[in-house]
């Protein structure tokens, strides 16, 4: 809900960098993410293993491939993130 007197229109983007290195489990998170990174992995292999097979993709309905391929496109995404978020707990990424 926009302040009195506030355009809702008016936007803006405001970056908050906090340091929460005394306060994050680094290894614990490394943990979480690495295995968050697996899974994401395995669904990557997973549907290009459906996909790339010809029988199921000429028989399956249209609409179950498309789920099959908006999950491998997730999954690459989630990957990417996971992997960017592990560089910088590693300190390679700032």
């Amino acid at each position: 809900m926009p302040f009195q007197g506030q355009n809702a229109r008016e936007a803006s983007l405001v970056t908050v960098r906090v340091d929460t290195s005394g306060t994050i489990d680094t290894a614990a998170e490394k943990a979480r993410l690495s295995k968050d990174l697996a899974a994401a992995q395995k669904e990557i292999a997973d549907t290009a293993k459906k996909l790339g097979n010809p029988q199921f993709v000429g028989k399956a309905p249209a609409a179950v491939v498309d789920k099959i391929r908006a999950r491998a496109a997730k999954a690459a995404a989630d990957v990417d993130s996971l992997t960017a978020r592990l560089a910088v707990l590693d300190g390679s990424v700032t």
